[in-house]
């Protein structure tokens, strides 16, 4: 088995320990993460509430489907959203959208 050297091993630790600090867990990182999941919610409640904000394709049955299939469906298209079409999405349903940069 392949293992770093401890001296190695103890510079690893201190330069995940400093990148979790000052980059991973950093303020502004996590505030920026905190806006887009709740972006992420407010579009599942929307689209979970009325599935016809969502587009053709997408919304068909849904007004009939139970709760299991229509969390599923939603959640499959929120999947496959890139954050530029979730924000434009987000900016279209809600009076307010956080600012992710």
């Amino acid at each position: 088995m392949v293992v770093f050297s401890a001296e190695m091993a103890a510079l690893e630790k201190e330069l995940k320990a400093f990148l979790y600090k000052h980059l991973y867990r950093h303020a502004d990182v996590m505030r920026v993460r905190a806006d887009a999941e709740q972006i992420v919610k407010n579009l599942f409640d929307a689209y979970f509430a009325d599935p016809r904000a969502m587009p053709d394709g997408w919304r068909e049955g849904l007004d009939r489907a139970d709760d299991r299939i229509k969390a599923r469906s939603v959640a499959d298209f929120l999947a496959g959203m890139t954050d530029t079409y979730a924000l434009k999405e987000h900016r279209r349903l809600f009076d307010h959208t956080p600012e992710l940069g």
